[in-house]
């Protein structure tokens, strides 16, 4: 509930309607550098790269220790120009969540726009 971080679900779109991280943001890891703009990024002039400096800090996270979506999506985000050191990554995902009998939340909760 900290509001300079977000919790994004990067799961594939379906998963995160039977059971998701309260709070969580839904993006699906192969849009991420789609949607830059809902992670607080801003395009930058004529190079189009992007200026990631007002961003909150992100806690990604998939299904699991052997789920590549997250890894693939920080990945992702990092080459178009999110800050490293900004980024946190729950390696346990929805598997350890509720492994550990953590709250959970059905449905997808929209995405934000930071900073709007």
């Amino acid at each position: 509930n900290d509001p300079h971080t977000m919790v994004i679900d990067m799961r594939d779109e379906e998963d995160p309607l039977e059971a998701t991280i309260p709070n969580s943001f839904h993006i699906p890891f192969n849009e991420l550098e789609d949607r830059m703009d809902e992670l607080g990024c801003v395009r930058q002039g004529a190079s189009r790269s992007w200026d990631c400096g007002a961003s909150p800090k992100i806690v990604a996270f998939c299904n699991g220790p052997v789920c590549p979506q997250s890894p693939v999506g920080i990945a992702a985000i990092v080459r178009a120009g999110f800050p490293v050191d900004k980024i946190s990554y729950y390696r346990g995902g929805m598997m350890d969540w509720e492994a550990l009998g953590l709250t959970t939340v059905r449905g997808n909760r929209p995405t934000r726009t930071v900073g709007r």
